[in-house]
């Protein structure tokens, strides 16, 4: 009877153990190839000057002059900024939404870095003793802390010593 309780608390921590590492992979395996457009300039993110990711940005259409910008952060967007470009000369807005802006590069020859400036009302930022701007959590969603893997590993250890414990009880 002992020897069938421990094969089957075995089995019990065995699929226990599985069923978690298994969320923990599902993140990487089956990712999506892309391909970006082949180009000479380096995109830099910001926000109110400082580099951030709140700003993401992607490739519009085949040709890699056209580029959309997201801004994703919790402030409110105000304008955008983009450093040494002069719009007309160097670009042309596209399109524009809330959060975003589509642009496209004039000069198909320049290859000098895009800075993608996100000018954001500040009151919903705040600002810490080291003057970095943090954000206030807002989401609903727990972070990704290792949890469920450190249950499992628990739940095992919980399991050896049981077994560990019959064990001694027989001899």
């Amino acid at each position: 009877m002992k020897k069938l309780l421990s094969i089957i608390l075995s089995l019990v921590m065995m699929v226990s153990v599985g069923a978690l590492s298994v969320t923990a992979f599902a993140e990487t395996v089956g990712s999506i190839e892309t391909t970006e457009p082949v180009t000479k300039n380096k995109i830099i993110p910001q926000v109110n000057g400082n580099n951030s990711n709140d700003v993401t940005w992607e490739w519009v259409s085949e040709n890699p002059k056209q580029i959309k910008f997201t801004y994703t952060g919790d402030g409110t967007l105000e304008s955008w900024d983009f450093g040494d470009l002069e719009e007309g000369v160097d670009y042309k807005v596209i399109d524009e939404g809330d959060n975003t802006i589509t642009i496209e590069l004039l000069d198909q020859n320049y290859d000098g870095d895009i800075i993608a400036n996100a000018v954001v009302d500040e009151e919903e930022e705040e600002t810490t003793k080291a003057g970095t701007t943090t954000k206030q959590n807002k989401s609903q969603t727990s972070p990704k802390t290792g949890a469920a893997a450190a249950a499992g590993i628990a739940a095992m250890g919980a399991g050896v010593a049981i077994l560990t414990a019959l064990k001694k009880k027989e001899d």
